[in-house]
């Protein structure tokens, strides 16, 4: 029934959404440390844990960081404009959390990108189009896969959506690609057309080739890389093979290197493979963005339901 299947489309954008912000609360802690420091500090990760800054500021358990923030403010942005991902708005909205507190977490790169953005007054032209492609702006890849996780599949205009939202900052084609294979992931995920195992060259046959759809065809199993095309591609492969959405994110962020960005990549992935219904309650409940993104969904869902041709009316529950 239609209604069913609404159900299940928004529990998958919250599952999504929810994931992505789970996983990057519990690789934050670890990111950037070697195996020896993170098994030395904190063993096995499974649960999350607080981080002590080098100014001596702790943040807590359970928070995420400037990636979630980042996509979370795309969804804000393309919830306030029909659907529509523009540049011009989101730029702004990524400079303000590089003001604030996310910029202690944010990839220099990306920083410099904003600033220099912001003196020329474009949002359109990344700071060089070969810059290396830091993996956190693969999570731009999130909102955009779910907006084109409903309705008619439409690739090029994803592919325009996502050149839009990693040329703020980054122009390189394999930054691209990257969050275009993240987009792909969690549309492909949440439509549940297909099994698991058949995602990996699904993503990579829109992607033709190149260095990201080289590493989806290849042993998902065996990569140890912290290169953007690795990190993407192993967080993939964590998510077809788990048998929850537990499994899969606390695989990813025990890999090291970027765990924060492993577990916000691997975390949504396995929300739109599993849906928020299949989220155990104590993640959620220790996740400090819960009330944020819970509230943001149904707004996104809509909008995504309305740019895909399909509106939804909203059901005023008399209870």
């Amino acid at each position: 029934s239609n209604s069913m299947a609404s159900a299940s489309n928004q529990n998958k954008f919250l599952g999504t959404l929810l994931g992505m912000g789970i996983g990057d609360a519990l690789g934050m802690p670890v990111a950037g440390l070697s195996d020896d420091e993170r098994t030395a500090r904190f063993g096995r990760i499974d649960r999350y844990h607080p981080r002590r800054l080098d100014d001596d500021a702790e943040i807590k358990a359970g928070e995420f960081t400037d990636e979630s923030e980042i996509a979370l403010c795309i969804v804000e942005a393309a919830t306030a404009n029909d659907g529509i991902f523009d540049p011009e708005l989101i730029g702004p909205r990524m400079l303000f959390l590089a003001r604030g507190e996310s910029k202690r977490w944010m990839h220099p790169d990306t920083f410099a990108a904003l600033e220099t953005a912001e003196e020329a007054l474009d949002f359109r032209q990344p700071l060089d189009d070969d810059g290396p492609a830091s993996p956190d702006v693969a999570v731009r890849g999130v909102p955009i896969g779910l907006m084109h996780s409903v309705g008619t599949k439409r690739p090029s205009q994803l592919f325009h959506d996502i050149e839009g939202v990693v040329r703020i900052t980054h122009g390189s084609p394999l930054a691209i690609s990257a969050a275009a294979a993240v987009a792909l992931g969690v549309a492909l995920f949440a439509r549940n057309e297909m099994e698991p195992r058949a995602v990996p060259n699904e993503i990579a046959h829109y992607l033709h080739d190149g260095e990201m759809a080289r590493a989806l065809r290849g042993d998902l199993n065996s990569i140890d890389g912290t290169d953007v095309a690795s990190v993407v591609a192993t967080a993939v492969g964590d998510v077809v093979r788990a048998q929850s959405f537990e499994q899969a994110v606390l695989e990813a962020v025990n890999r090291g290197g970027p765990a924060d960005t492993r577990g916000a990549l691997t975390g949504a992935l396995a929300g739109a493979r599993f849906g928020a219904d299949g989220i155990p309650q104590w993640l959620i409940d220790g996740s400090e963005g819960r009330i944020y993104v819970s509230l943001a969904v149904p707004w996104f869902y809509r909008t995504s339901m309305r740019r895909a041709g399909r509106s939804i009316e909203i059901k005023r529950s008399l209870s």
